[in-house]
């Protein structure tokens, strides 16, 4: 149990770090570290809000921890039009220091606890302002080996970037239609880079698969099953399978190349599908009842389910399957993110 600086009910994305053993959390207008060792938050910093304060008009799946050569950066999305990269560096912090944090809050740019946090100009990203309008990222993303960054840019543009070159754009896509702003994670990236998908959101029980190299976007619509599209991801990051889930608990598996629903369930008692995850053959579904679910795509069968106190609006497996993190909104601020330890 960690106490956070924190004070908002609810959590968007969280993800582990097992080789620095650091966990990132993003919410709303914040984003903090909490360290596994001391068990406590150890880097925390504001997040500019959007124009008018609307919680769709920002991202909120945005933060990624990722490697460049050698060095370990956290990039995070600080405003509306700018990503921040970090350099995570790891420091010797004497027993007084602690002290001194422990008695200050908790916000600091360097980092308490063996870690600072440097940001680093070469990997800043910032679209122009003219104080009246400026460019929204709504969903952000990399490739598995962190070479590009992946941008949905006012909802109508998919942007590729190179990471060591960020303020150049390698490639532009313009959407087939508008993407819905959302607070959950509608935007996936497969894991080699070469497709994405986006979700319709409310009323809309289609999503587009996007072929990135050959610029072509596949729309795929449920017949008489889904009511809505929210959080697809690909199956093990592969090229293959896309798992879509809508507001009523249902989760269609698609084929998305022969362009056709190859399996599909409704969770009884589950109101609506906002989070999901899939590595290592496991499935991994966040729902509006606040249950955590754990399927095998070998068989399609559930071999895990747990119910916790948050909304499930946040789910991420580690790729080396050591923790899974769950998290969203929760009223009593007691649970707003659980990690659990996978046992091998």
């Amino acid at each position: 149990e960690v106490k956070l600086s924190y004070q908002g009910s609810g959590i968007n994305k969280c993800s582990v770090d097992t080789e620095l053993n650091v966990l990132g959390i993003e919410a709303h207008h914040w984003f903090g570290v909490v360290d596994f060792k001391s068990k406590r938050q150890i880097w925390s910093l504001d997040r500019e809000t959007s124009n008018g304060g609307g919680r769709h008009n920002f991202g909120f799946h945005t933060h990624q921890w990722l490697t460049i050569g050698t060095q370990k950066y956290l990039s995070v999305q600080t405003k509306e039009n700018q990503i921040k990269m970090f350099k995570v560096v790891k420091t010797e912090q004497s027993s007084t220091k602690m002290k001194m944090f422990k008695a200050i809050n908790w916000k600091g740019n360097t980092g308490v606890g063996g870690y600072q946090f440097i940001a680093d100009p070469k990997y800043e990203l910032t679209f122009p302002s003219d104080g009246r309008s400026t460019t929204t990222i709504h969903f952000c993303d990399f490739d598995f080996d962190f070479k590009h960054i992946f941008l949905i840019c006012d909802q109508c543009e998919l942007q590729k970037r190179a990471v060591h070159d960020i303020n150049t754009v390698v490639q532009s896509i313009t959407l087939e239609e508008k993407v819905s702003g959302s607070v959950v994670r509608n935007f996936r990236l497969s894991a080699d880079g070469k497709y994405c998908v986006l979700a319709g959101g409310r009323g809309r029980k289609y999503f587009y698969v996007i072929d990135i190299e050959n610029e072509t976007q596949i729309k795929l619509e449920s017949e008489f099953y889904l009511n809505s599209s929210y959080v697809p991801c690909f199956i093990n990051g592969e090229n293959e399978l896309v798992a879509v889930g809508d507001r009523n608990g249902r989760i269609e598996i698609w084929d998305f190349k022969k362009q056709e629903c190859v399996k599909k369930w409704k969770i009884e008692g589950a109101t609506g599908i906002y989070a999901s995850a899939s590595t290592h053959n496991i499935l991994g579904i966040g729902s509006f009842d606040k249950t955590l679910r754990l399927y095998d795509v070998r068989s399609w069968e559930m071999f895990y389910e747990r119910k916790f106190a948050c909304d499930g609006e946040s789910l991420n497996l580690t790729d080396d399957m050591k923790y899974i993190t769950f998290a969203g909104r929760d009223d009593a601020k007691k649970d707003r993110c659980v990690v659990l330890e996978i046992e091998h």
